[in-house]
């Protein structure tokens, strides 16, 4: 019952992100009774200094939802306002719910059952786009969004399994949670990465894409460099690389597409530049509170609390009280990176930044607090706990040695 409540959580948003609620509800109940029926297991789990410090993480998170609420209401903004705003600050008190209640494995097969769907999504928008007009996407646009077929965020949730992929296939052999062969990676690598890239065309999407092979290109010619050896996969992989950026160079318009997706001059940038400008020019140190609207009059929407620059607006409504959220941000991205590039656990840190990907199109989208992305936010924290237990210590819960 708990993998239903979590995999709901999931799969209901590639319907829709509000029903999604309903489904974090039903894992409140189901987790709390889990805790109740095994009790002995919430006292069970020791932790150390370094592992205590990330624990009480989203409690900070929570209590500065705490703060924007009570600063909201004491301004007099709409109530309804409040309490909609940033929803998702709220749901970080359900970490220790989630902590206590679900396995980490358990959590990754309901994210990759999800991821499963969403590639179903993604390719049946594909197909739909291009049975109906012979061609995809919002074709009065110009630049990347002109290709669109459909803009899901919920196809973030292939990141980390395609991260999975990319360090199999060229990094180290055998993963954990791995796809067994180097051919069912390889599937599963062009199945998720068309997923994230195809479908919604998105440039947040394609900038993780991107930095994905960079983190898997450094972390393999560092290696190459110790070891003055390059392996077959890494070698292929550069060449087909370096081939395809040529081709595209020099037989499509795609990089002058790429650089006016990203310039000042394509629409949405332009406004998101817009609103940075009224946004910064509000900023106080207390902030405005949760569903304030900005004094200029400046708006996105009827609630007038809404913009696209999710960063930008956390500081203008919570001020200082924000530092608690961007922190748990850094401090699991620098866990994350560590894994991967110093300690040589690069399975674990792929899942970690993999995970956290999400914080990259959410700086320019209103995606960073919805549910899906706030769970797995907390199954990297999981993730980060569990990695830094000591190696001979037992999992009570799985009897498992940790790997």
């Amino acid at each position: 019952m708990i993998f239903l409540s979590v995999f709901l959580i999931f799969v209901l948003s590639i319907i829709d992100g509000r029903i999604s609620y309903l489904a974090v509800a039903l894992f409140v109940v189901v987790g709390v009774l889990r805790m109740g029926f095994f009790s002995s297991v919430v006292g069970a789990r020791k932790l150390n200094s370094v592992q205590f410090f990330v624990f009480i993480l989203p409690l900070f998170v929570f209590l500065s939802w705490c703060y924007g609420v009570l600063v909201g209401l004491l301004n007099g903004v709409d109530v309804s306002y409040v309490f909609s705003n940033f929803a998702g600050l709220s749901l970080y008190v359900l970490f220790y719910i989630f902590y206590f209640s679900v396995d980490l494995d358990v959590s990754k097969k309901a994210l990759f059952y999800s991821a499963i769907c969403s590639c179903i999504f993604g390719f049946y928008s594909v197909y739909d786009s291009f049975a109906s007009v012979g061609g995809g996407g919002e074709l009065n646009q110009v630049g990347l969004a002109g290709f669109r077929t459909l803009y899901s965020a919920t196809f973030l949730y292939v990141v980390p399994f395609l991260f999975v992929c990319l360090v199999q296939l060229f990094l180290q052999r055998k993963c954990d949670f791995g796809f067994k062969s180097d051919l069912k990676a390889g599937f599963w690598l062009l199945i998720f990465g068309f997923t994230l890239v195809v479908p919604a065309m998105s440039k947040g999407f394609i900038l993780v894409f991107v930095l994905m092979f960079i983190l898997v290109f450094i972390e393999g010619y560092s290696s190459v460099l110790r070891s003055l050896v390059i392996g077959k996969n890494l070698f292929v992989m550069t060449f087909v690389v370096l081939l395809t950026g040529a081709l595209l160079l020099l037989f499509t318009d795609f990089y002058n597409i790429i650089f006016f997706s990203f310039s000042s001059g394509e629409g949405s940038n332009s406004v998101r530049s817009e609103q940075f400008d009224y946004l910064v020019s509000e900023w106080s140190f207390s902030g405005a509170g949760l569903g304030s609207s900005l004094i200029s009059g400046y708006q996105r929407d009827g609630t007038g609390y809404g913009f696209e620059l999710t960063y930008i607006n956390l500081v203008n409504k919570l001020g200082v009280l924000s530092i608690p959220l961007f922190f748990s941000y850094v401090s699991v991205l620098f866990f994350g990176f560590k894994f991967f590039f110093f300690d040589g656990r690069r399975v674990t840190g792929a899942w970690v930044l993999g995970l956290m990907a999400f914080l990259i199109p959410g700086a320019g989208n209103p995606l960073l607090l919805a549910p899906v992305f706030v769970f797995m936010h907390f199954i990297a924290i999981m993730l980060i706990i569990t990695e830094l237990s000591p190696r001979d210590e037992l999992d009570v819960i799985g009897g498992q040695k940790l790997k």
